[in-house]
């Protein structure tokens, strides 16, 4: 369009510089879109208006109006626009009557096609395909692209210039669309085909990725040569007609067909269609997503195989951990049980050797006795607690709701009245509910419960505490106390048979108590875990139902 003679240099040395900030990528977009002009149209336009009289430059001026998305414009010797015919209201020029592109913010794009306008400007001559930027009432930045002729009066004196404007922003948008979506097929590694409508009708493939062309087993040249009807089976001619109207709507499509490869065989596929947005709907792009239903099922079926192959094994070892657990139950319940009887003969034999022969030995001899007596009875007891475990853990369990606040408060009555201890405060949190066996929950907690009561005895102030914290299946039970503690470089050892952190002398114990709440909380579901300090008490932490059962 042509500028105000005073503003020109102005323009070459302020309006440049910004004009170049608009980008290469849109100067490529520019590019695209300036195959499409209608030259013909435009040349007839304008050379009516230098020739003709006004009133016979109005049909080709409808014309354009109802035909084209360009705008006519006319404007005087100084560049000020005079007359606007934007019947589609696309280049908004109308509202720049009375002012030069350049007095409302307008800047050309390329330096040396600005210097190259001005020279034909300043002799007067037609130009075409011109580029230029400008913002519109919203402040959105568009491109237009001018073509124009001078126009002279009846006098021959140069009365300004004439021509159509075409806005180019739809364009470079589509185009840059097109070429990011391109960017993102090439690197796919499913197989995707790149189509394109035809005029009048049918569709075309104009690229295709390298899983596309091992799918069909074809190259890309035979793809892009194929008619679409062939890239299906005989059964599935009619789902090309339907990608075909799908593109042309600019509507996405999903679509079962199997497809024809190259020697005849067929191979069922799923098909994902998706237009290009903002692709022109006489020649509409998209792109066309396959998934190998073949290959699908076919890793569905080894999967499947692993699956079945892993529970089959899984299965396996399962009876065999369960097989060796009762092999291992049967065990400690035989040995624990034959023990007892030279157990007993021992403790027997020391209680008459003392009876019958005591007034004869010295106090060391009897102190020997009294050792031998002392030991046969804690052997007994642990052969008891092993019998103990094994029963326990080796019993069917019977789940049904049970109230461990209530289960606790039991526990510690049963400790009140066989080791009093009235300096001892014992708070128990209400309302702990869970799901389990009632008995087993009873012994567990009559372990905790009761290793807190004897490890804290030495305190006059000594506080024992039962919670839970959280709710649901990740509640987490704590019981605390403010006992002697132990060091935890050996925590590995508390859950373990026979395993004791502290002296026989100091805390007596048989060193199964931790072990039997541990299977107890697993046969739960649970896990358990301890924190401690040595001098400021021990928390044992466990949960229910949080893990598979181990049993």
């Amino acid at each position: 369009m042509l500028p105000a003679r005073a503003s020109a240099s102005s323009l070459t040395d302020s309006g440049l510089s910004s004009a170049n900030a608009l980008g290469i990528g849109l100067l490529a977009g520019l590019a695209l879109g300036a195959l499409g002009l209608g030259l013909a149209l435009r040349r007839h336009a304008a050379r009516s208006a230098v020739s003709a009289p006004p009133s016979e430059t109005e049909p080709p001026r409808a014309l354009i109006r109802q035909t084209s998305s360009e705008a006519y414009w006319e404007c005087d010797p100084e560049g000020r626009l005079n007359r606007v015919d934007d019947g589609l209201r696309v280049a908004s020029l109308h509202k720049r009557l009375g002012l030069c592109p350049w007095e409302s913010g307008g800047q050309p794009l390329d330096e040396p096609d600005w210097k190259a306008h001005q020279e034909r400007l300043s002799r007067r001559e037609s130009f075409s395909e011109f580029a230029w930027a400008w913002s519109d009432e919203t402040g959105r930045t568009r491109v237009s692209i001018d073509s124009g002729m001078p126009r002279y009066d009846a006098q021959g004196r140069f009365a300004g210039y004439a021509g159509v404007s075409r806005d180019a922003g739809a364009q470079i948008v589509a185009d840059r669309t097109r070429r990011l979506a391109t960017s993102a097929l090439l690197a796919s590694a499913q197989p995707v085909l790149w189509i394109e409508t035809q005029a009048p009708s049918g569709w075309r493939v104009i690229w295709a990725n390298t899983a596309a062309c091992t799918l069909f087993d074809r190259s890309e040249r035979q793809l892009r040569e194929m008619p679409p009807s062939t890239l299906f089976a005989a059964q599935a001619a009619g789902v090309a007609d339907l990608i075909e109207q799908s593109l042309r709507l600019q509507r996405s499509q999903r679509l079962e067909a199997p497809i024809a490869r190259k020697h005849g065989d067929e191979r069922a596929v799923s098909l994902r269609l998706e237009p290009l947005a903002g692709t022109p709907a006489l020649q509409a792009c998209g792109a066309v997503l396959i998934e190998d239903r073949h290959e699908a099922l076919a890793q569905l079926r080894e999967r499947e195989q692993a699956i079945e192959s892993l529970r089959t094994r899984t299965d396996e070892r399962a009876r065999q951990l369960d097989q060796t657990a009762r092999e291992l139950e049967t065990f400690t319940y035989t040995i624990s049980h034959d023990l007892r009887a030279p157990i007993r003969v021992i403790e027997g034999f020391a209680r008459i050797l003392e009876e019958d022969s005591g007034p004869q030995l010295d106090a060391a001899g009897l102190g020997h006795l009294q050792r031998i007596r002392g030991s046969a009875a804690r052997m007994n007891q642990m052969v008891e607690a092993l019998l103990e475990l094994s029963r326990l853990t080796g019993q069917p369990m019977a789940r049904e709701p049970v109230d461990l606040s209530k289960l606790a408060d039991l526990v510690v009555e049963d400790l009140r009245d066989t080791d009093p201890r009235p300096g001892c405060v014992v708070t128990v949190q209400p309302g702990m509910q869970i799901d389990g066996d009632r008995m087993l929950l009873r012994v567990m907690l009559h372990n905790l419960i009761g290793n807190a009561w004897k490890y804290s005895s030495q305190r006059t102030d000594a506080r024992i505490r039962f919670d839970r914290q959280g709710e649901g299946p990740g509640a987490v039970y704590c019981i605390s106390d403010n006992g002697v503690g132990f060091d935890m470089r050996h925590a590995d050892r508390l859950f373990g048979v026979f395993q004791r952190l502290h002296a026989e002398a100091e805390f007596p114990g048989t060193g199964v108590g931790l072990a039997t709440v541990r299977r107890i909380v697993r046969r739960h579901g649970g896990r358990i875990w301890a924190e401690s300090t040595p001098g400021s008490g021990s928390r044992f932490y466990f949960s229910v139902w949080d893990t598979p059962t181990a049993r």
